[in-house]
This record gives C-alpha cells, sequence and structure tokens, in this order.
C-alpha cells in the first residue's frame, strides 16, 4: 500500500474562458505550451447540473497544465458573469487509486464533504471538496499520459466547439 501522505504535485489549475480560440492560440503560440487533452460533456461529472462545457488541457513542460471552462450560454461580459464554483479549482495529483480512497477517506473522516470520485473521459479519477476559504480543490489519479491521439481529439473538440460558437 502506498498510502496518502500528501499531493504529488499540481495536475491543473482551471479557469473560465469566453474565448476558447482565442486562450488556444495564447496557451499554444504565445506561451508556447501543448493542447494535451479535453473534456466535453453536457453534464457537470462532480455536481451532476446540467451545462454544457469544453474543458482544455494545456500543458507545461513538467506535465502539469493550466485549464481552461467555456460554458455555454453564459455571458461574455465579466460584470455580468456569475461562474459557477466548481469551474474555478486546483487539482493536485496522487500517486495510485488506492491514495485517491486513503485521502477520501480521510476527508469524509475530518467531516469534509466529499464528491466522488467521478470519472473523466476514462483517464482521470479525482475527488472533489471545498476548503475553508470556499476553494474547490480536487484530488486526480491520472489513469495514464495524454499522448498525440488525446492532443488530436482536443484539437477537433476545439475546433467544433468554436465552429459551433461561431
Amino acid at each position: 500500500m502506498t498510502g496518502f501522505t500528501r499531493p504529488l504535485g499540481l495536475n491543473h489549475a482551471a479557469f473560465l474562458t469566453h474565448d476558447t480560440a482565442k486562450t488556444m492560440d495564447f496557451y499554444t503560440n504565445v506561451l508556447g505550451m501543448r493542447l494535451v487533452g479535453h473534456a466535453l460533456d453536457d453534464k457537470v461529472g462532480s455536481t451532476g447540473e446540467a451545462q454544457q462545457f469544453l474543458h482544455t488541457f494545456f500543458e507545461m513542460e513538467d506535465g502539469s497544465c493550466v485549464a481552461f471552462f467555456e460554458l455555454d450560454g453564459l455571458a461574455d461580459e465579466p460584470d455580468q458573469t456569475i461562474v459557477p464554483k466548481w469551474v474555478r479549482h486546483i487539482a493536485l495529483s496522487v500517486p495510485t487509486p488506492e491514495a485517491l480512497e486513503e485521502a477520501r477517506q480521510r476527508l469524509v473522516s475530518a467531516g469534509v464533504d466529499v464528491t466522488g470520485p467521478v470519472d473523466h473521459e476514462g483517464i482521470w479519477s479525482s475527488i472533489y471538496f471545498f476548503d475553508h476559504n470556499d476553494i474547490r480543490v480536487e484530488l486526480t489519479f491520472q489513469r495514464r499520459p495524454l499522448g498525440d491521439a488525446d492532443a488530436a481529439a482536443a484539437k477537433t473538440a476545439v475546433e467544433d466547439w468554436v465552429a459551433r460558437a461561431g
């Protein structure tokens, strides 16, 4: 048993975008990051809320990612935008599924309300909770590295999203 002692490192930090095409251009062409993955759904796995979204992942040199959500139907003006609590979060990697379960049990034992584990695209298994500052935290076990096929699928998802939104 490997045990859960503390997170391995940052898996991703997620933010809102109103324009996935511009976000992709900036993070890939300006910063040189690689679009490596995506999640596309009509329902939020961790809350059950009905919401169509595209979640994109841009990889840094160490393998960690900056991620973005574009939500279908959300107003573009920041002062008019109410961002759902599940969008902004930090995701921390754990080494094994067993470590994820041990963390879940430890959190529940401490009285923390935990959602999951939730399967995302067959790649990530995650649990979700809020810290005392109302910051959403995701602990995630990534079953496999993201590769060229994932990057190609993410590119197609972005192109389809942009074409539909445009």
